[in-house]
């Protein structure tokens, strides 16, 4: 199944160019495009994308109106944003679990398949990227050792742990994620790849 995909950009030709580029990404499909908030949120409401790639600056709003607007439904869009001012940029903690990267508009074209590979790679091995933000501290710290190839014995060694304690620290993993086994690993390797994991 295609990863389907929103382009939210105010200036006709970027997007544009945008979409073009997109186009050619195997496993993505572009489902709309939108040049504003309330038109992206109608395509969002309507075609319920796996992807959301959003400017700030719209003409009608700020591109976080519209991941705000979106959060509330079920599975909300990963996000990336899109910013002249990507460096500056900071996101709201209540929509940091949406964001799959910030990437400058000058860089957008070299950095654009990096930031999606991830998603397509869940994808096709038919999972949700997790949102780290749902694990205390020590859940995140077993859940990146698990990503690096970590055995539960050697976690536990890693972290000054008992092999009980790491063990209920998975089971509590597995069921916030909805992932265990090779699922649950491929997963924390993938958010290793985004390099948010710890991040919250």
């Amino acid at each position: 199944m295609a990863l389907r995909c929103v382009v939210v950009e105010d200036q006709a030709m970027f997007l544009e160019l945008l979409v073009a580029m997109l186009r050619t990404t195997p496993g993505l499909q572009v489902v709309a495009t939108a040049q504003g908030v309330a038109e992206a949120v109608t395509a969002c409401q309507r075609h319920r994308p796996d992807l959301l790639i959003l400017d700030l600056a719209l003409p009608d709003g700020h591109g976080l109106d519209v991941m705000a607007a979106v959060q509330g439904q079920p599975d909300p869009p990963r996000t990336v944003v899109l910013s002249g001012q990507a460096s500056s940029f900071v996101c709201p903690r209540e929509l940091r679990g949406q964001v799959q990267a910030v990437i400058d508009k000058t860089r957008a074209f070299n950095e654009l398949n990096a930031a999606i590979r991830p998603l397509l790679l869940a994808q096709d091995d038919g999972i949700a990227p997790g949102d780290s933000a749902l694990l205390t501290v020590r859940e995140r710290e077993v859940f990146a050792l698990i990503g690096k190839g970590y055995t539960n014995r050697t976690i536990a060694e890693e972290l000054g742990l008992s092999l009980r304690t790491v063990e209920t620290h998975r089971k509590n993993v597995n069921h916030k994620l909805g992932a265990k086994g090779s699922k649950l690993v491929r997963l924390a390797t993938l958010e290793l790849q985004r390099g948010l994991t710890g991040d919250h």
